[in-house]
């Protein structure tokens, strides 16, 4: 029989029944919830209140829709959020980014709360706290980047949404809450003067780092995907690079390799002649230091085009910290090693390749990320194409008598 009992100045407990367990046992569900102060003066409009939450709480358990109060504490459901599903489905830098915001931030905050207990307006008070200056873990004692606001948001609705899939909670305390805003940076690249002055560069540098680099800037591919390529990726005779894994980061100093999750994720990227010619010259370099390295070789049965003279591949530390000093010894315009990247795709985009092409070139799932990501490049291209048409003015071919008017 449904009912409801006073537990303190505001508070009721509702209890329904929630049916029979395995063992005949009856089952009984409860609820505590808070009334408006007002109501306890006037006693119908009280029990009309109740009686209605009672209905609620009711139909809530019959339906299915209730799930118990969860006793886990918040850091009890994040390790089991990262041992059954944050490790099995995120790339290790998701990973590892994921865990900085709640190692940092939010288990500090909320890690001996109860799940269940954590609300809106804590959500919200946290966020702002965390945006004041003092409150970020840098030295200066700046405010946390907008970037980063959007981070530890991002973590918190991630962990949270998992919580209500597993039905640990009935709804997020985020849900309806807005996102931190976040600047959109402008995208940065090379331009083709730019381009020039970066391969004469390169030309200067040694053979190992002018490849890399010109990988990435060709082919268009993401860090890990470089240091990941190995000797069987290339097929010379047909000039193409299969890409079939990446290498994200090292873990106790040896790299994480990580192979592509289906076939739909290998692409294959067609090259310059030039340069297969120029990585063929780089392979006899590379087997000349295979053998020089002796007993010192570490490569084991992997063939990594790109290592620091043992076989081992070189960290996406010391591709960043080499690509600095490259542009500081050479005056290059100052773009990260990702932006090379950039490069190739707005080059292709603005010369009129398909976006189809690009897409598929760039390893984009859709074409929409490509649009969405480079639109202003696309813009640039709608405009291009309008031009086409410009050869069918009237004005080229029709006499201004005939265009000054009429019906």
């Amino acid at each position: 029989m449904p009912s409801y009992q006073k537990r303190g100045n505001n508070s009721f407990l509702l209890t329904v029944e929630g049916g029979y367990n395995e063992r005949g046992k009856r089952i009984r569900r409860t609820k505590t919830i808070k009334v408006d102060p007002a109501l306890i003066k006037t006693k119908r409009k009280l029990e009309n209140h109740l009686n209605q939450e009672l209905v609620k709480f009711e139909m809530e358990v019959q339906a299915g829709e209730y799930i118990a109060p969860e006793k886990r504490l918040f850091k009890e459901f994040v390790n089991d959020w990262r041992v059954k599903h944050a490790k099995k489905n995120y790339a290790y830098r998701t990973l590892q980014g994921y865990d900085e915001k709640l190692n940092n931030y939010i288990l500090p905050r909320f890690g001996h709360q109860k799940i269940d207990q954590i609300k809106p307006i804590q959500i919200v008070n946290f966020l702002d706290e965390v945006s004041q200056p003092g409150a970020g873990r840098n030295k200066q004692g700046k405010p946390l980047s907008p970037s980063t606001l959007y981070e530890i948001d991002k973590t918190l609705r991630v962990v949270f949404n998992k919580a209500v899939e597993w039905q640990v909670l009935k709804e997020s305390p985020l849900k309806g809450l807005k996102r931190p805003k976040i600047k959109k940076k402008k995208m940065q690249y090379f331009d083709e003067e730019d381009v020039i002055e970066f391969i004469k560069a390169l030309y200067k540098e040694p053979i190992n780092w002018r490849i890399y680099f010109l990988t990435a800037a060709v082919a268009g591919m993401r860090r890990g995907e470089t240091l990941a390529l190995e000797w069987s990726d290339f097929d010379f005779e047909n000039q193409d690079i299969l890409l079939t894994k990446s290498i994200p980061d090292f873990e106790n100093g040896r790299p994480i390799i990580k192979s592509t999750k289906t076939d739909e994720d290998i692409r294959k990227i067609s090259m310059p002649q030039w340069y297969m010619e120029e990585v063929k010259i780089f392979y006899r370099h590379w087997l000349k230091e295979k053998m020089m390295s002796g007993e010192r070789w570490r490569g084991e049965e992997n063939t990594f085009l790109f290592h620091g003279g043992e076989g081992v591949p070189y960290t996406p530390n010391s591709v960043n910290k080499t690509w600095r000093n490259i542009k500081q010894r050479h005056n290059l315009k100052d773009i990260r090693v990702h932006d090379l990247r950039h490069t190739m795709i707005t080059y292709l985009l603005q010369e009129g390749e398909s976006l189809k092409n690009v897409q598929e070139r760039a390893g984009h799932s859709s074409s929409r990320i490509t649009t969405d990501t480079y639109g202003h490049v696309t813009k640039k291209g709608h405009r291009s194409t309008a031009k086409h048409f410009e050869k069918f003015n009237p004005k080229l071919f029709v006499n201004n008598s005939s265009t000054s008017g009429g019906t």
